[in-house]
């Protein structure tokens, strides 16, 4: 059954991380919940990970430098003497890269820098998936993971590649994965001896943050009182402590050279050799593996029982470190707290702030005993308050991506490798990035004023300040009006800038700025049409075609900036809704 214009790109905005109209129309005429069925059946490709593209675009920096330097400096490059790092923006230029090429148009299957994988349209929601899950379950390059790139994108794919599957599938990798590992510290940890106790960090968050909460709910998430009418707590330092115990005896799978052998032409991939005249500081974590699971040191792992949350989480005597983590994340899982706890959290990441007790309950009785996320999603995208009274705050990360990818925003080379530095430095987010475990905003953040005051909350503000917001309006001018030509003040980097890495001189990409494609919209920038052109873009970014400014706009348009130069013209509309509330929030009109 085909749905309206309005009703797909509503629907688009919470369950992708942008849309051109071609997938709006598309998702219309297809139906809203057949188009999210065929997205939530689509299988992954081991081919089509966030490393590989990391792999790839290292390797064609690595290229460049060798062409520029004569393979003179190639040392500083593979790993000899002063190596170069793998810092965390060849993370990022892949994660933009995929982002931007996701359905684009301006992309096609016989451009050899983007896969046929990276281009389709089928993955639409698995992007989206995969981000919202990375911003519950915390890892950020805001610590020592800012130095591999590499093992990033190997956790990430944990989200992307299980982003339908079970949350129980998700919490194992993570557990075990040495990103993970490095950032809430239980790698290297082992078993209680004297003085010597375990890392509880690790344990606390998987609880607090990760599955159960710190109150007991009832199905709907609202929170259980005792006789006196105060909240039940769902653990204390004891059940951390025994959890605790579950992560000991976890080390690395192995130590080596910061970039592994897969990648082509790497030849120096040794054992470290801390006595060799490479600085000591390459050599510390995380120059481990940072991509294959960690492994157990049987003889620092305590294998006594384990019992936890009135033995709603116990585990035998004897276990490996994998039983152990398997029975116990299968057990927080399975805990009545989780479905309801997790569910809420997806909701107010995709759909709605403040989500009503019904709409919490029926998305978390689709979770299971193993979190059944497909079914979960479904449900979040296809309950009737999604459809008719969701409300939020879009996040700085995607509003953005959502106007770049509006526009099938691309480049002349395809290598669509923007670092987010707009977004970061100037509005507090992006991906992998948070200031801590508890992401870049808390879900129970609440803005002093008419939200405050009628008992809501609106995470997103968080990040909503006096400095972001002038800074978020300034950002669109610079974007949309930096070159008459629809040019972006984006550029792709020809190198990486800094003593520990390589310099070259090949100049392929110095004027390779990233571009929206303006040539529908250009096609209405006259007068007898601007309301229909005002009313297209609103329909994309705003999922309403009769935005409320159209004639503020028009009129602008009209007396402002006539009608000779159809750049200035699409430009002057996508600023002004950009800016205005009706993009900036997600509410059905």
């Amino acid at each position: 059954m085909a749905d309206t214009l309005e009703d797909a790109s509503f629907f688009l905005m919470q369950a992708t991380l942008g849309a051109n109209y071609d997938t709006i129309s598309n998702v219309a005429s297809t139906g809203i919940e057949t188009w999210l069925d065929n997205q939530l059946n689509s299988s992954f490709d081991n081919t089509d990970s966030f490393e590989n593209r990391v792999n790839q675009i290292w390797q064609d920096f690595r290229t460049q430098a060798i062409t520029a330097s004569g393979d003179n400096g190639s040392g500083n490059i593979i790993g000899v003497g002063n190596a170069t790092l793998s810092y965390n923006f060849y993370f990022r230029m892949a994660w933009w890269h995929r982002t931007l090429a996701k359905a684009n148009s301006n992309m096609n299957v016989n451009n050899p820098i983007t896969n046929a994988k990276e281009i389709d349209s089928n993955d639409l929601v698995r992007h989206r998936i995969a981000q919202a899950l990375s911003e519950i379950i915390v890892i950020s390059d805001k610590s020592n993971l800012e130095l591999d790139a590499l093992g990033m994108a190997n956790f990430y794919d944990i989200f992307y590649e299980n982003a339908f599957g079970n949350y129980s599938d998700i919490l194992k990798e993570v557990s075990l994965h040495p990103c993970m590992g490095v950032y809430l510290t239980h790698l290297n940890n082992k078993k209680e001896n004297g003085n010597q106790h375990p890392d509880e960090n690790y344990a606390r968050e998987l609880m607090q943050l990760f599955t159960i909460g710190l109150n007991e709910l009832n199905s709907d998430a609202s929170e259980k009182k005792d006789a006196n009418g105060k909240n039940i707590p769902t653990y204390n330092n004891d059940d951390i402590k025994q959890l605790a115990k579950v992560f000991t005896g976890i080390k690395a799978s192995s130590y080596e050279y910061e970039w592994p052998a897969q990648i082509s032409g790497f030849t120096n991939n040794s054992a470290i050799d801390l006595s060799d005249s490479s600085p000591k500081i390459h050599k510390t974590i995380p120059y481990i593996n940072m991509r294959n699971q960690m492994i157990e040191e049987s003889s620092l792992h305590d294998i006594t029982t384990k019992s936890l949350l009135n033995t709603k989480v116990n585990i035998s005597s004897g276990g490996t470190l994998i039983s152990d983590v398997n029975k116990a994340i299968d057990d927080l899982v399975a805990h009545a707290n989780t479905a309801p706890f997790i569910a809420k959290k997806l909701i107010q990441q995709l759909t709605n702030s403040n989500p009503s007790t019904s709409y919490i309950q029926a998305v978390a009785s689709k979770f299971g005993t193993s979190g059944d996320l497909k079914a979960v999603i479904k449900e979040i995208f296809l309950n009737s308050e999604a459809k008719t009274s969701a409300k939020k705050l879009k996040s700085p990360l995607l509003r953005i991506t959502q106007l770049l990818r509006a526009f099938n925003t691309s480049n002349t080379s395809k290598k669509l490798w923007f670092r987010g530095d707009l977004v970061d430095n100037k509005l507090n987010q992006h991906v992998l990035s948070s200031p801590t475990v508890f992401n870049f905003y808390l879900p129970n953040y609440a803005p002093h004023g008419s939200i405050e005051n009628a008992n809501e909350v609106a995470p997103e503000f968080q990040l909503h300040n006096s400095a972001t917001s002038i800074a978020y309006v300034n950002s669109m001018y610079e974007l949309l009006f930096s070159d008459s030509n629809n040019k972006l003040n984006i550029t792709v980097p020809t190198q990486i800038h800094a003593s520990e890495f390589f310099r070259t001189s090949d100049t392929t990409l110095a004027n390779d700025k990233l571009a929206f494609d303006f040539t529908s919209e250009k096609a209405l920038a006259t007068a007898s049409d601007i309301e229909t052109l005002i009313k297209r873009i609103s329909l994309v970014l705003t999922g309403k075609e009769n935005i409320s400014i159209l004639n503020e706009i028009k009129n602008t348009i009209d007396n402002e900036i006539g009608y000779s130069n159809k750049n200035w013209v699409v430009q002057t509309v996508v600023f002004m809704i950009a800016i205005s509330p009706e993009f900036t929030v997600l509410k059905k009109r």
